[in-house]
């Protein structure tokens, strides 16, 4: 960690009980070799070799909390199919706890990726966004208002596809944990960030940031690093104050990640430089970091910190994969 922060205790995430609440998805990694074009076609014929399977979407999210030892729960939507058996198991296999409301009406997500010579080929996204029906609505609210008090923190992991989108869903969730003092945070999608109000954190990307921000400019595309930290700095207090956020990180890729609160003073995270294999989950990974960190008596910043660390061990690795508890130990004792 940095010079004159704590060292986090990583064995106290055992002790760590956090919510998760979002569009679970499953993953289908098909690898292969690529040894010629087709003649039917100017594209690569691909030998298929095997097949991999890894929890997406807010899965990913619980596997992470699950990799470093938190107790994990999480509420999504999931289809009355294979994949959604699939989805249900791996979830149990990884000690997850999982409220899935099955629908027979519903499709699990399933986003299939061609990969050959480490390198993405094609993706094959099946899908239907469906929003919660009233009754389910109400039933799901129900049941966090009943359960809440046992968790640290809430993670809300939106990707777009219905469960956060649902009339007054998300709203209604976050004004439960603001009632029991409980930090909620959240993964966003879309430029409609209404539904945002008064979360204790959000933490968008910069292109994520460009989207919500409208006519104001990030500064992320400044030749002068000063004054593109400057625009930065006034973009996330205008958004916090717009949407009643205490905080808000913008994660920026190889720049590292700002950090704004109401203290109005920026604490700005360099990046680590390593090998970028595959930068899909990252965000999945630096959310459930920052929880973990909140949860065990970390401040914003140190919580940053270690999840900025997490998200260069994820980065390295090919396809969606969480990072481990040893993994980030690791990197904390080398400075790495």
């Amino acid at each position: 960690m940095a010079k004159n922060r704590p060292i986090p205790q990583l064995n106290d995430f055992q002790n760590a009980n956090i919510l998760v609440i979002g569009d679970i998805m499953l993953d289908c990694y098909l690898w292969g070799k690529v040894e010629r074009i087709s003649p039917e076609a100017p594209v690569p014929i691909v030998h298929a070799q095997k097949k991999t399977y890894m929890l997406g979407g807010a899965g990913n999210v619980a596997l992470n909390l699950s990799s470093l030892g938190c107790n994990c729960n999480i509420i999504a939507l999931c289809g009355m199919d294979s994949a959604g058996s699939r989805v249900e198991k791996m979830l149990e296999e990884n000690r997850i706890s999982c409220h899935l409301l099955n629908d027979e009406n519903r499709m699990t997500i399933t986003k299939t990726r061609i990969m050959a010579i480490k390198q993405q080929l094609l993706r094959i996204d099946e899908e239907k966004k469906h929003v919660l029906s009233e009754n389910e609505k109400e039933s799901l609210l129900t049941r966090i208002k009943k359960t809440l008090p046992q968790y640290h923190s809430v993670i809300l992991s939106d990707y777009g596809k219905g469960l956060l989108q649902t009339q007054g869903f998300t709203e209604s969730v976050i004004s439960l944990c603001r009632s029991q003092k409980i930090p909620v945070l959240v993964d966003p999608k879309g430029r409609d960030w209404e539904r945002y109000n008064n979360a204790t954190c959000v933490t968008p990307n910069s292109a994520e940031l460009n989207l919500v921000a409208g006519e104001m400019e990030s500064g992320d595309n400044s030749e002068n690093p000063l004054e593109e930290e400057k625009l930065l700095v006034e973009i996330s207090r205008k958004i916090r104050e717009r949407y009643g956020l205490e905080w808000l990180l913008v994660t920026r890729g190889p720049k590292g990640m700002c950090l704004t609160g109401k203290d109005e003073k920026p604490f700005i995270v360099a990046t680590q430089a390593r090998q970028v294999y595959d930068v899909s989950g990252a965000g999945d990974t630096v959310i459930s970091v920052l929880a973990a960190g909140l949860s065990i008596g970390l401040s914003f910043e140190d919580a940053a910190l270690l999840a900025n660390k997490a998200a260069g061990i994820v980065v390295g690795k090919v396809g969606t994969q969480p990072v481990t508890k040893d993994e980030l130990e690791l990197a904390i004792n080398t400075n790495n």
